[in-house]
């Protein structure tokens, strides 16, 4: 299949415009990490050119299958990643994924485009969900009967952060010191 070299620079004028915005517009501006910033252009970008490559050229399926068998070695077990950034990494391939298979029809790919792009601005946006940050604390002068309260233990994590606690459990009760280890997931 012969390359059209005014498909291909459409094609990733499209792909290159949307990562601008769902990468910087809507990820940097909100967390301002550069790094995750970069690392979801360039996922969209290496998937976008693998993607146009296996759609017009003669790329067999083997090959295919090799090059994404390849793919998978690279592991993000070992980085720390949050799961809001995992959800926008799959946005970015997707992106990459879409664009890169020169859809003829213009309007199923602007929809599709626009569903990824538009559905992350809204559900990522602080007037929908508020941000929320999980903590560990620790009380001291607790008893075994206080912990059955768990009213009175958020009462005094909100009184000692001034923030609404949405979640509360427990992960270590030391009876001997009288103090207990608290995660806490606090409304900010």
């Amino acid at each position: 299949m012969p390359i059209d070299i005014y498909d291909f620079l459409r094609d990733l004028a499209i792909d290159l415009g949307v990562i601008y915005i769902f990468a910087y517009l809507i990820y940097y501006r909100r967390y301002g990490d550069r790094d995750m910033t970069i690392t979801l252009a360039l996922f969209n970008l290496f998937l976008f050119t693998i993607v146009i490559t296996m759609t017009k050229t003669e790329f067999n399926l083997a090959a295919g299958f090799a090059l994404f068998a390849i793919l998978s070695i690279i592991s993000l077990r070992s980085v720390n990643i949050k799961k809001i950034e995992v959800g926008y990494l799959f946005g970015a391939i997707t992106l990459g994924l879409i664009n890169g298979i020169s859809m003829d029809n213009y309007l199923l790919l602007a929809l599709c485009n626009i569903v990824i792009v538009g559905g992350t601005a809204l559900l990522d946006c602080k007037w929908l969900l508020r941000h929320s940050v999980l903590t560990e604390i620790t009380l001291d002068g607790v008893s075994a009967t206080d912990l059955k309260d768990r009213d009175c233990l958020r009462k005094r994590v909100e009184d000692l952060h001034k923030l609404p606690v949405v979640q509360l459990d427990i992960q270590k009760f030391n009876a001997a010191k009288g103090t207990v280890k608290l995660a806490a997931r606090l409304l900010l």
